[in-house]
């Protein structure tokens, strides 16, 4: 029997374990000797005149990783709070914090920053979505011919800005009633710059899928089948050269599945 068992007092926290690991006390002190002298080795805090390798050494002897990268960035993190942890992770590297106390520190906030940016993105889909039915609700069955021509002005300005589009993207604000009866205007000056009798010289090509979508809407009105309407002289002379134009573009006319293009205000 070990001399360990007639030495350790009965109740003391762990005595079989270290009666069944050491044969004697002799043993237990030799190893326990070891062990503080390995400690003390490896966690002594360097002195006031040591450099940074002894201090990196140190920290890392702790915890701390040796490179900034072995601070670990939380997956599904955005591009912008990505970037402000990337700064934190030299100063948390020049103060020795172990990627412990970086993992602890830095998932509460990326939790609250993903939170952040979903209730963000909640409320402006929120947004953009009645933007979408007040301008639906406005246009009614003029709707999608409305979004033709926004959508004209859109293309050929916005896209042509890339600030501006970087904006119109990120923001949704094309959808908003104000904006698009803004572009709607614009789109509808570029149209009569487009088609034949208007002036020469336009710097805007035809935007086939408006003039299409003006033709089905002046056929569903109907006056063009009816000489006696009020309105015949008027819509006839312009259907028809809509479908002039569609056709000299090698379009088929106002129904050719290739011009019902949805636009993006059109979309949702």
């Amino acid at each position: 029997m070990s001399d360990l068992n007639e030495n350790l007092p009965i109740d003391m926290d762990g005595r079989d374990s270290l009666i069944s690991k050491f044969d004697s006390v002799e043993d237990l002190a030799k190893s326990y000797h070891n062990l503080s002298k390995k400690m003390g080795e490896t966690t002594r805090v360097p002195q006031g005149d040591a450099g940074s390798e002894e201090w990196s050494g140190f920290y890392q002897s702790l915890g701390a990783p040796s490179e900034e990268d072995g601070y670990r960035i939380p997956e599904n993190t955005s591009e912008e709070f990505s970037g402000t942890l990337k700064n934190m992770r030299k100063s948390a590297l020049d103060r020795g914090l172990t990627t412990e106390q970086w993992n602890e520190m830095v998932s509460p906030l990326a939790n609250l920053e993903r939170e952040r940016t979903e209730s963000a993105d909640k409320l402006q889909q929120e947004t953009v979505d009645s933007w979408k039915k007040t301008a639906r609700d406005r246009y009614g069955p003029d709707f999608d011919s409305k979004s033709a021509l926004a959508e004209r002005a859109y293309n050929n300005i916005v896209q042509k800005n890339p600030e501006l589009n970087k904006v119109f993207t990120a923001t949704g604000m094309g959808h908003h009633p104000e904006i698009m009866d803004f572009m709607v205007r614009m789109g509808e000056n570029m149209s009569d710059e487009a088609t034949p009798s208007g002036a020469s010289g336009s710097n805007f090509e035809p935007d086939y899928a408006a003039l299409a979508a003006r033709g089905r809407k002046i056929a569903k009105i109907g006056a063009i089948k009816n000489p006696r309407n009020p309105d015949y002289e008027e819509h006839y002379p312009e259907f028809m050269e809509i479908q002039e134009t569609l056709m000299k573009a090698g379009f088929s006319g106002i129904t050719d599945e290739k011009l019902y293009k949805q636009s993006p205000w059109a979309r949702g």
